[in-house]
């Protein structure tokens, strides 16, 4: 079984082929990992959670605003007199001041998740210049440690009460203690 002229010519041809597509393959792979990513705001944390709190506030808000149109419908409805009356209006109005925070909210936080993914992309390329990893996880964190802060009751008797699991001691210790500090209040002889 020979090979004539045509059949060699398209052996060639079919290997220089492949040769040139493995090598534009590679190429590929090499210069393509090595290229910024375009939308680097879609892998940082802190821009998701924001991204995720303007949704969940815009959410609260249009359901709000259903509620307060059925609401008023409801009130327009009742008698002058009606004894429920003065209640549906004073919901209605605790309504109103929940659908003014969750618009507010949502405004909020759309514009910090704007300033973060300017911020992200500028973070990003630096650290791809530098050839640091990122996001950085200090950063998130430090952002989940506000968060938590900031989530965290103010008023002083929503304190988590302390119990005598943990904090109790036992004879043993006490009596320990207040024979040490007897021993030092004690003069010396």
């Amino acid at each position: 079984m020979r090979m004539g002229r045509k059949d060699k010519d398209d052996y060639l041809t079919t290997a220089g082929f492949l040769f040139l597509w493995m090598l534009i393959l590679l190429t590929g792979i090499v210069t393509g990992c090595s290229r910024p990513n375009p939308t680097p705001e879609l892998t940082d944390p802190i821009y998701l959670d924001l991204v995720q709190r303007s949704s969940l506030a815009k959410a609260a808000s249009e359901t709000a605003k259903e509620e307060i149109k059925t609401m008023r419908e409801d009130l327009e409805n009742l008698p002058a007199r009606d004894t429920t009356r003065k209640k549906l209006q004073q919901d209605l109005s605790r309504k109103e001041t929940h659908l003014m925070v969750a618009d507010q909210e949502a405004l909020y936080f759309e514009i910090r998740a704007q300033q973060r993914k300017a911020y992200a992309r500028d973070e990003y390329n630096a650290a791809f210049k530098a050839g640091k990893p990122w996001p950085d996880p200090k950063d998130f964190e430090a952002y989940k440690l506000q968060r938590k802060l900031q989530n965290s009751p103010r008023e002083w008797n929503s304190r988590l009460k302390k119990t005598d699991r943990y904090n109790k001691k036992s004879p043993d210790e006490l009596r320990k203690e207040l024979d040490e500090k007897l021993k030092a209040s004690a003069p010396a002889h």
